[in-house]
């Protein structure tokens, strides 16, 4: 019995490195697969078939205890995915925004911008207070502490033209 249940614990292992290796699956219906959920299911499903094994080898036949220790494993996977898994994936990157829709947004120069070159611009988008570095639309110089306008975008250089802030 020992051997079986060492058997399927290799081969799910090696199941969940490929899938997170190759496949990388993170969302949808195949969402189960994923390694840390297969290792939960192999350490619960594992030490329950053991633990039965050990003390209900008379009572139980070897079927019925690999089924118990399947169905444990697999309630316990679905808790840490259902408590865990999900709440901390719709975490992830709360905080990211578009770059493009932070064009049209009043910024603040920070850092001067000589005739022809680079400063810093500071806006807020999201709750946040991003920098930024910046060029003027036209080439002039922006002094530090204008308002200016974020125009366009190209790589990360935010493009800005100086504005009056409406009231």
């Amino acid at each position: 019995m020992y051997i079986i249940f060492f058997g399927v614990g290799v081969g799910f292992v090696l199941i969940s490195f490929f899938l997170d290796a190759v496949i990388d699956i993170d969302s949808g219906p195949i969402s189960l697969f994923q390694p840390k959920l297969i290792a939960a299911f192999l350490v619960v499903s594992g030490a329950v078939g053991i633990v039965l094994s050990n003390r209900f080898d008379g009572v139980f036949s070897g079927p019925i205890i690999l089924v118990i220790s399947v169905f444990g494993g697999l309630a316990i996977a679905a808790i840490i995915n259902r408590l865990v898994v999900i709440p901390l994936r719709r975490a992830e990157n709360t905080s990211a925004f578009d770059k493009q829709a932070t064009i049209g947004t009043w910024a603040k120069v920070i850092s001067p911008i000589p005739l022809g070159g680079y400063g810093k611009i500071s806006y807020s988008i999201s709750g946040s207070t991003v920098t930024s570095p910046a060029k003027s639309e036209d080439g002039g110089e922006i002094k530090n502490g204008e308002n200016v306008a974020i125009v366009y975008i190209e790589g990360s250089t935010y493009f800005v033209k100086r504005e009056q802030v409406p009231n």
